[in-house]
């Protein structure tokens, strides 16, 4: 429940109480076809009326994001990349790590990014526009697409002290200043949605002490170290604006996956594929299960370049996981294991 506005949820909470109120009102009836109601009885009668409560409906779904690589052309010192893990690719990947464990949206894998950017030739000229990063997006079957850029990777160091009559001491202070912006790009429109900028710094401080030459105390340096903090402390500001923005990206229109899937196994009513989730496979999708009937080769290389295909039904998923879906055949039939199933809505 959400404390500022209490009636927020009121939707979802009689939902939720749906089949009990059904099933009180059944009782307090006391008849059923002239018969004492029993528990067995009013379950018929809840589901055949679809009082039949579905949490996975109640529950947004999770928007689709991919995270192309991040601009470095600001940076003054390229250099200093060097020293954290991944070099230029290493912000991307944090921020990517952050949200899958954040759980509030569904992140791409950068293998299957990277495998559409060599495929396509997308993004070899350079830094990624709004359009570009859309194209991207849409042939990777997401519904946003963020770019970012980093405009500060700096070390910057400072050293005080004095000595007198052989004594003296000498202090160094070492900061690491990051700041990274991100652009969040509607793969449908090519719009960008919203921008967000996160700043982050780490310090460390040492202390030298002599004494008639003979020196003590620490001296380290460890720039990895502090801009990896610094790094992570700005990804950190970027995503409470991305969760900010989370509802609002869930209202996005859904992309049809860019992938086709095969049956695996056709009972009854029942058809199961080989895709789901990690494909962008959701509840609710009308899938048309088509049979190749031909397939057209190249004659130089004798691939196959083309499948003509004939079109058998339609189903509609109602459970999908991460790797597979189960579909309702709601037109057509008399499907086969290895038939295609293309995503039509």
């Amino acid at each position: 429940m959400n404390p500022t506005n209490p009636y927020r949820n009121t939707g979802l909470i009689f939902s939720l109480y749906l089949p009990v109120i059904s099933s009180c009102l059944i009782l307090s009836l006391g008849i059923f076809d002239g018969k004492q109601a029993n528990a067995d009885e009013i379950k018929k009668v809840i589901q055949s009326n679809n009082y039949s409560l579905n949490l996975k409906s109640a529950t947004k779904e999770k928007v689709r994001i991919a995270i192309l690589d991040f601009d470095f052309s600001s940076v003054s010192n390229p250099n200093l990349l060097s020293v954290l893990q991944g070099g230029s690719k290493g912000v991307s990947d944090m921020l990517v790590n952050r949200l899958v464990k954040n759980g509030n949206f569904v992140v791409l894998e950068r293998s299957q990014i990277e495998a559409i950017l060599r495929e396509q030739n997308l993004g070899d000229s350079g830094r990624v526009d709004a359009g570009t990063a859309a194209q991207i997006g849409r042939i990777l079957g997401v519904e946003a697409v963020i770019i970012g850029s980093v405009t500060q990777f700096d070390i910057q160091q400072r050293r005080s002290g004095g000595g007198f009559l052989g004594f003296g001491a000498s202090s160094s202070d070492t900061d690491a200043y990051v700041k990274l912006n991100i652009r969040v790009v509607n793969t449908t429109t090519s719009e960008i949605l919203f921008v967000a900028e996160g700043n982050g710094n780490d310090s460390q401080s040492d202390t030298q002490v002599s004494v008639l030459g003979f020196g003590g105390g620490a001296s380290t340096s460890n720039e990895g170290r502090l801009l990896t903090k610094a790094t992570e402390k700005a990804i950190d500001q970027v995503i409470t604006e991305l969760n900010n923005k989370s509802t609002d990206l869930a209202s996005l229109p859904k992309t049809l996956p860019s992938v086709d899937a095969a049956v695996a196994d056709a009972t009854g009513n029942t058809v199961i594929l080989n895709k789901g989730k990690s494909d962008g496979y959701r509840v609710g999708m009308k899938i048309s299960i088509e049979r190749v009937t031909k397939q057209v080769k190249d004659p130089t290389t004798g691939k196959v370049i083309r499948n003509i295909t004939q079109k058998l039904g339609m189903i509609e998923l109602v459970e999908v996981d991460a790797t597979s879906s189960v579909g309702k055949i709601i037109t057509g039939g008399k499907f086969k294991v290895g038939d295609i199933a293309k995503p039509t809505q």
